[in-house]
């Protein structure tokens, strides 16, 4: 029970939430740019402290808009940025989180280490 009440007492800071999405709308912000200005077919939907990689420019909104050719490009994502010590979950169908525990520093890696994971997707 104190671990919950701990818990609660941080969630209902004041501008919490607030943070919790700009850290997450400057991580995806950094990699989309990135992305972009590479010409790679990449966009990073988010809401609030979620994120998703899709292999598409196309505005997906469920799951069998998905192209399945396209898990092959995350397969590549994945196992690369396990080599570079990110790990997002193992199938392209799952949604990144960012935490209260990131700080902008650890973000600011994980975000340099995708745009390093980007360039071998599309070499």
């Amino acid at each position: 029970m104190a671990a919950g009440k701990a818990a609660l007492e941080q969630l209902l800071e004041p501008g919490f939430y607030e943070n919790l999405e700009r850290k997450t709308k400057n991580f995806v912000d950094q990699i989309q740019n990135y992305c972009d200005s590479k010409g790679y077919k990449v966009s990073i939907p988010y809401i609030g402290s979620i994120f998703w990689i899709a292999f598409s420019r196309e505005r997906i909104m469920q799951s069998d808009q998905i192209d399945p050719k396209s898990m092959e490009k995350f397969k590549i994502l994945h196992h690369t940025l396990l080599q570079k010590g990110v790990y997002l979950g193992p199938s392209g169908y799952e949604v990144g989180f960012v935490s209260a525990a990131h700080s902008e520093a650890d973000l600011a890696e994980a975000a340099e280490k995708m745009c390093e994971a980007m360039d071998v997707v599309f070499e």
